[in-house]
């Protein structure tokens, strides 16, 4: 074989390996943790507290005449006489001694005519104690009439719609012969002072003519 088909010979039955270096890069990717901050807020709710402070005045309605100072004495008012004339004012400062039921009573006698009442009242500051106390519902309720000294005559205490004060109704009470009496009771406080008045005129004069007033 000659030098030229040789080369061509080994050449053609050359193998050619070729070692392909495959180079692996491993990227690491180190992924720190990322803080997690957590936030907590507090929230104080402070709650304001206004105080209010309502003062309340308690005004006691002024009498219709100028009140007379009597501590507690039971005895508010007694006469043995009347002009006849016009009605008369009276009022009373009266602190009550005690606590519970008290009575404000008037007794009356007139021989031969008539006594006449209106616009009684009993204030304790502004508060009013007695129903009825100017006679108006026409009734005597709940005003009680009692005849303490017995029977005597007739025309005993009612209700009238003639001489009176004020408005449509009054009382009136022609006791004669004896006295009756007309009351009503209310509840008192002991200690509290009371502001009692009413108007009382008589009628003509007579042979007797007696008015007591009480609260006890």
């Amino acid at each position: 074989m000659g030098i030229a088909a040789l080369l061509v010979f080994l050449l053609t039955n050359k193998h050619i390996t070729t070692t392909t270096a495959s180079a692996t890069s491993t990227s690491t990717t180190s992924t720190s943790p990322t803080p997690t901050t957590t936030s907590t807020t507090t929230t104080t709710s402070t709650t304001a507290t206004t105080t209010i402070s309502t003062s309340t005045t308690t005004t006691t309605p002024t009498p219709p005449c100028a009140p007379s100072s009597v501590g507690s004495a039971s005895t508010l008012y007694t006469t043995f006489s009347g002009d006849g004339t016009s009605y008369t004012c009276f009022a009373y400062e009266w602190t009550s001694p005690t606590t519970g039921l008290v009575t404000l009573a008037f007794e009356l006698r007139h021989d031969p005519t008539f006594w006449y009442l209106d616009d009684v009242s009993v204030y304790a500051g502004a508060t009013q104690m007695l129903t009825n106390e100017d006679f108006e519902t026409g009734s005597l309720s709940p005003w009680v009439e009692t005849s303490p000294y017995g029977s005597c005559g007739t025309y005993l205490t009612d209700t009238c719609s003639s001489s009176c004060r004020s408005g449509s109704y009054c009382l009136c009470d022609g006791s004669y012969g004896c006295a009756d009496q007309v009351s009503q009771q209310f509840s008192a406080t002991a200690g509290q002072v009371y502001v009692v008045s009413f108007w009382l005129q008589s009628g003509s004069t007579g042979s007797t003519v007696y008015a007591k007033v009480t609260l006890s």
